[in-house]
């Protein structure tokens, strides 16, 4: 072969691996799961973050109404890699810092579950498995039974 069409040989070969979907990504499986309060009531906004530290890997899924997620890794629902998590559920809650805001702290999680280094939230994700996973986290105050709160 002439040196040019060796050249385009390797990079048709490149490109067919590529879209073959032949890669270095490791598999994940299935996750989906609940967020919720030591009484049951669900936290009902935020994101949930599984970090996998052999993979250096996150998965992420945003919190329903519910307190439901499901994770993605690369792809839309594909789940997180197999073996052990670290959990964190995240929050933006806005004006909690501005002077004279009064905002309710009803579905208000703890920060400490923001952070890796304070969550103490762990999961284990299962190969081949529909992993469906409850991660309990406290509330900046005591939350009260689901129905119960008050109506302005």
């Amino acid at each position: 072969m002439r040196p040019s069409a060796l050249g385009t040989l390797a990079i048709v070969c490149v490109v067919i691996a590529t879209l073959s979907g032949c890669s270095n990504q490791p598999r994940t499986y299935e996750v989906s799961g609940r967020v919720q309060f030591p009484n049951g009531r669900p936290v009902k906004v935020g994101v949930v973050e599984f970090l996998s530290p052999k993979h250096s890997l996150n998965a992420r899924g945003n919190i329903k109404k519910d307190g439901t997620f499901t994770l993605t890794t690369f792809d839309e629902g594909d789940g997180a890699v197999a073996g052990e998590h670290k959990c964190v559920v995240l929050q933006m809650i806005i004006g909690e810092n501005m002077k004279g805001f009064g905002g309710t702290k009803l579905g208000v999680v703890d920060p400490k579950f923001g952070s890796y280094s304070t969550s103490e939230l762990t999961a284990v994700v299962k190969e081949n498995d529909k992993n469906n996973i409850v991660l309990q986290v406290d509330g900046v105050v005591e939350q009260p039974p689901e129905g119960t709160e008050h109506k302005h």
